[in-house]
């Protein structure tokens, strides 16, 4: 265990973007397994949100981003921190006056989600498969370009660890890498290198303890009337020595690989919303960790205002995005807030500087992306197309069928391969042959269905079964 404990520490101290708060030592990782902090996970009394102070690697950015931030009124720090409408997955709002533009966030986790011209990139667990550390920070330096190309500020990926993919039932595992917690923190490393060396701001995702869909439920309320919290997502309890040797891992990685967001995920911790959870935000992710970006909600995972604030999480998405529908609890009334000193102006100032920093650091003020387009034909909640732009290129095709190849897996052979002589061969599945209905399979019309997995596998099926 010693010499395991060695060898991990030395690799893990080799090009750091950030240390963790007590340096490399990683048996600080080692827990008892009854160590487990008491009392309520959402008490920020116990649990007191640190300000960012930019690390070494973003000193500079940090600064910048405090003398704007430092510039801003309530109204722009509310604005700025919640989801507003836009063609994007999420976007915040704009400071316009301090050069500060809605910032587009976008799935997913094998490339730009709902965007005609762009690839599809293989799989997590298909990568994976590889074994490959070059193959699998090409895939995200490939795929972050092609975020940016289309005008992505922030790509909502990668999935360093939530889920692990722990149980085959998980029905999100493939979006990840490794059900091993040290493998799943090598891919993570590669992958936020990837994508930021592209020039995107990546979001570690799902944070934390993420292992299954059912019962997730997430917060939906559809008409402003009923109540969303009919039933409240499924709780991950763990102790120490689980969270820190199996969950936290992969993260840690994502966080020395200089990750610029994390994104809260839809079930609780411990009995505690996730993005509402001051143990394993403030404390895990912001204090022990050391991370100095944003915390992102993921879409309708905040569940009050005032908790939330106070307990970790930094924007919150989509707000008034989805037609609010996924609520929408900061915005105006955050402003509200702080202005009658519910919220402190400080913690919400932190939360616009930890948003800022990675957009300076990765020099998307002085280098402006494209404008966005998206391809929404036949959703309910913006019905639209904003044009096409193809940012596909001949290099990306030939990575992604190496990837194919080189993840290929042969588990068992009884006599059958290799073929002998056979006169056909069929081929199964809609990916068999070029589909009659379009591209998606949905005619010229509509782009929102998930008949094929050229349309990123899950992007209208499941967004229909999350909701409903």
């Amino acid at each position: 265990m010693v010499l395991a404990r060695a060898i991990l520490a030395a690799f893990c101290a080799t090009y750091p973007a950030f240390a963790y708060h007590n340096g490399h030592d990683f048996t600080l990782f080692r827990r008892d397994v009854n160590s487990t902090d008491g009392g309520t996970y959402g008490d920020s009394t116990q649990w007191p949100a640190p300000l960012a102070n930019g690390g070494k690697a973003w000193a500079a950015a940090f600064a910048k981003a405090n003398a704007t931030a430092a510039q801003m009124t309530v109204e722009e720090l509310a604005n700025i921190t919640s989801g507003v409408i836009g063609l994007c997955s999420g976007e915040t709002g704009a400071v316009t006056r301090l050069g500060i533009p809605q910032l587009c966030l976008q799935d997913g986790p094998i490339g730009p989600r709902g965007v005609h011209g762009s690839s599809q990139f293989p799989a997590g667990v298909t990568v994976a498969a590889t074994w490959d550390r070059k193959l699998i920070y090409a895939r995200a330096r490939a795929m972050g370009q092609e975020f940016r190309d289309q005008g992505v500020h922030i790509a909502l990926a990668p999935v360093t660890g939530g889920p692990l993919g722990r149980t085959p039932l998980d029905g999100r595992a493939w979006e990840g890498f490794f059900a091993d917690p040290y493998a799943c923190g090598e891919a993570s490393y590669q992958s936020v290198a990837g994508l930021t060396d592209a020039g995107v701001a990546t979001v570690a995702k799902h944070w934390i303890a993420y292992e299954q869909e059912t019962s997730r439920n997430l917060y939906f309320d559809y008409d402003g009337v009923s109540q969303a919290a009919v039933q409240l997502p499924i709780s991950s309890n763990l102790d120490d020595l689980t969270m820190h040797e199996l969950y936290m891992w992969s993260f840690a990685e994502a966080v020395r690989a200089g990750t610029s967001h994390v994104m809260c995920s839809y079930n609780r911790i411990n009995n505690t919303h996730s993005c509402s959870n001051a143990k394993g935000l403030n404390n895990l992710l912001k204090s022990e960790l050391n991370f100095q970006g944003g915390v992102i909600s993921d879409w309708g995972g905040q569940w009050n205002s005032v908790p939330s604030a106070e307990n970790g999480l930094d924007i919150a998405m989509p707000g008034e995005g989805f037609l609010g529908a996924l609520g929408d609890f900061w915005g105006s009334t955050l402003a509200d807030l702080i202005n009658n000193g519910t919220v402190s102006e400080v913690l919400v100032r932190d939360k616009v500087v930890r948003l800022l920093t990675p957009y300076y650091y990765l020099g998307q003020d002085i280098d402006p992306l494209p404008s966005f387009v998206y391809n929404t034909i036949g959703s309910p909640t913006l019905n639209a197309t904003s044009g096409y732009r193809n940012v596909q290129k001949p290099s990306s095709a030939e990575l992604i069928k190496e990837i194919g190849s080189a993840s290929v897996t042969l588990l068992k052979n009884t006599g059958s391969l290799p073929l002998k002589h056979p006169q056909r061969i069929a081929v199964l599945g809609n990916d068999a042959t070029n589909n009659v209905l379009g591209q998606n399979a949905c005619g010229l019309g509509n782009s929102a269905c998930d008949l094929t997995n050229l349309h990123h596998c899950w992007w209208w099926h499941v967004l229909w079964h999350w909701l409903w």
